[in-house]
């Protein structure tokens, strides 16, 4: 009987200024599909980074939380082009966008291949344009799972497009482009490695390996994080944290997230919660309970638990989050914090009840 298995593909290259070796990494022929953010161009970071490729490139401009009928009709506007690979340069949102289009791409059975996938629930790509990612947020990890969210507006519902396809040919890991990320957005992106790690030690999915990682990837945002506040520009650590955001989805890409990403869900879409604040928001409460049941997926010991405390009440998410949205706006969004794919990964049973006194108790916490 089969207990555990581990398939992650992407190959990674990392270090300050890797991303001036692209071009060691491109086919000979065709044209890039570049995917980006408006801020990215406006700061040059895509200029300067143009003068490495060495093949004509379009760009495509990605929305934060990638829309599906937006992705939809970029794809039908220029299906005709011929597109060989697909660089993305940005958040997870950028990478997001770029899982999705690779995909649409490499396909020709639909003129709406978001909604045949996501809407229709045809079945989900099998194959897809080969993508190299390059992270400009030390948080999702996306450059390493095969999973892309998207959110479909039209009917308020976040989908999840996830198949081994979208897994990222390469990922460069260079932390120049994380330098003039703000300190509020490094610590939402840090949040977000923090709780896909931490997700992965209360994860009846985890095996041997995602747990080294994401032990390895809590440690190093402990150990990291803080020194940006004081030094915008520490590469250092700003690469550390990329590292860490690495390893953390690699543990991801392995056994999902959990319960506090199904908790964030909702609170993204209708109250504009940023996702690495909404799904670390409530970890306390849930951590709380992991310990009083004596339930995570491997020993830890006293001064490491008291460690994971200390972090979350320095940076104190749930307190952020009611900036956002009230108590009683988040307990509305109940019947929506149970989406399978992710609360049906926690190591516990859970009950309305249960998910209702995890917000209650983030919500008390001062």
């Amino acid at each position: 009987m089969i207990t555990w298995k581990h398939y992650n593909p992407v190959q990674i290259i990392a270090g300050l200024d890797s991303r001036k070796e692209i071009a060691n990494y491109l086919p000979n022929t065709g044209k890039i599909l570049l995917v980006t953010t408006k801020g990215m161009i406006e700061r040059g970071t895509i200029n300067e980074f143009t003068n490495y490729l060495t093949l004509p490139y379009e760009i495509f401009i990605a929305a934060p939380e990638p829309n599906l009928d937006i992705i939809d009709n970029y794809y039908t506007e220029n299906k005709e082009q011929e597109f060989s690979i697909i660089i993305a340069i940005g958040g997870g949102s950028v990478i997001d966008s770029a899982k999705a289009l690779s995909c649409a791409f490499a396909q020709k059975e639909y003129d709406l291949p978001l909604q045949a996938w996501l809407r229709d629930k045809k079945e989900k790509p099998s194959i897809a344009l080969p993508l190299i990612a390059m992270p400009t947020t030390a948080g999702t990890g996306s450059e390493v799972t095969p999973f892309a969210t998207i959110w479909d507006k039209k009917n308020m519902k976040k989908c999840s497009l996830a198949s081994q396809v979208c897994f990222p040919k390469i990922a460069f890991l260079d932390p120049l482009f994380t330098k003039t990320l703000s300190w509020k957005l490094t610590v939402f992106s840090a949040l977000d490695t923090f709780s896909h790690a931490l997700e992965s030690l209360w994860n009846k999915h985890a095996t041997p390996l995602s747990l080294f990682y994401a032990m390895r990837a809590i440690n190093m945002v402990m150990d990291s994080l803080h020194y940006i506040e004081h030094d915008s520009f520490d590469m250092k650590n700003r690469y550390r944290l990329q590292e860490a955001a690495m390893l953390a989805g690699v543990a991801i890409s392995q056994n999902h997230s959990s319960i506090a990403h199904a908790i964030s869900y909702p609170l993204t879409l209708h109250y504009n919660v940023p996702h690495g604040l909404a799904c670390s928001a409530f970890l306390l409460p849930i951590m709380e309970k992991v310990i009083s049941e004596n339930a995570f997926m491997l020993n830890l010991d006293e001064s490491f638990i008291n460690k994971l405390h200390e972090f979350l009440t320095r940076y104190k998410p749930y307190v952020l989050i009611r900036k956002y949205c009230s108590l009683s706006e988040a307990q509305s969004k109940i019947n929506e914090m149970f989406t399978p794919e992710r609360a049906g990964t926690f190591v516990l049973p859970l009950t309305t009840d249960d998910v209702l006194a995890i917000l209650q108790k983030g919500y008390e916490l001062q």
